[in-house]
């Protein structure tokens, strides 16, 4: 999970440093899955791709011209072009310690929002308009998910709350040992990314690493103090939006992973 919590905190920060404010010139059906919009801000043309690609979800600034890559717009494109299509981007938003993303427009046909939740397996893209849901790329009806339905016509209801889980700014050495106690055979990241808000695997893995010097040690073999001391380091300058660009790249030349912090346990 590379696009994570303080991934989508440094997105949202770009977008209301370039785009807040400017006007929507186009909207684009990308894919099946990702809709592009054009901004006018700025005296320059932006492009931002939201895609609910359920491997892959994201939303980011691209930097060349996004084209239409499928033949028939999607029902969602067609309502966005009526709802977005002219509108000025007001303000963009991401709830606490949530991967979501959402677009607050303000149109001819009135103030609209935009939502990207970015989750694997149930990402989506959906339009809302006083709290009513008027299309999305992603339909889940009741047989799907009784709680959360995302149909048109329908309320939209919020991803719910992650019970359990404490947020980073509160944990304390305490916290961590009675996390790795919780199940001393299994990986020291996964208790991490069980019970602290934010923390995804590749975040898990870093801190790990620099705690114990292996990204996969057992949380039995791992200890609290040293833990702390890494989460302590790595987690304030993410808090104040100090964002530092980590990627790693294969003998290939592909990325294997990006973050918003330098990331030293891959090679």
């Amino acid at each position: 999970m590379n696009y994570d919590v303080f991934t989508i905190n440094a997105v949202v920060d770009e977008l209301e440093a370039l785009v807040v404010g400017g006007r929507v010139q186009d909207v684009i059906d990308v894919s099946e899955t990702a809709i592009g919009l054009e901004i006018y801000a700025n005296h320059r043309r932006h492009y931002l791709l939201l895609d609910a690609d359920p491997q892959r979800p994201r939303v980011h600034l691209v930097e060349g011209k996004l084209r239409r890559g499928i033949p028939h717009p999607t029902q969602l494109g067609l309502l966005m072009r009526r709802y977005v299509e002219g509108a000025f981007l007001a303000d963009v938003s991401q709830p606490p310690w949530e991967r979501m993303i959402t677009l607050h427009m303000d149109g001819v046909e009135g103030i609209s929002d935009v939502i990207v939740e970015t989750i694997e397996r149930r990402a989506n893209i959906l339009l809302v308009q006083e709290g009513l849901i008027l299309e999305c790329i992603r339909r889940v009806g009741p047989d799907e998910n009784r709680v959360r339905v995302s149909l048109p016509g329908h309320d939209y209801v919020p991803p719910p709350p992650q019970r359990g889980k404490r947020p980073p700014n509160v944990v304390t050495v305490e916290d961590i040992g009675t996390f790795l106690d919780s199940d001393p055979g299994a990986r020291a990241w996964q208790m991490l990314t069980r019970h602290v808000l934010g923390v995804s695997p590749v975040l898990a893995r870093e801190i790990i690493f620099r705690a114990t010097g292996g990204a996969n040690t057992k949380a039995a073999d791992t200890s609290p103090r040293a833990v702390y001391q890494a989460f302590g380091l790595l987690l304030p300058p993410l808090l104040r939006h100090e964002w530092q660009p980590g990627i790693t790249r294969g003998d290939d030349g592909q990325v294997t992973a990006f973050a918003v912090y330098p990331i030293t346990y891959l090679p």
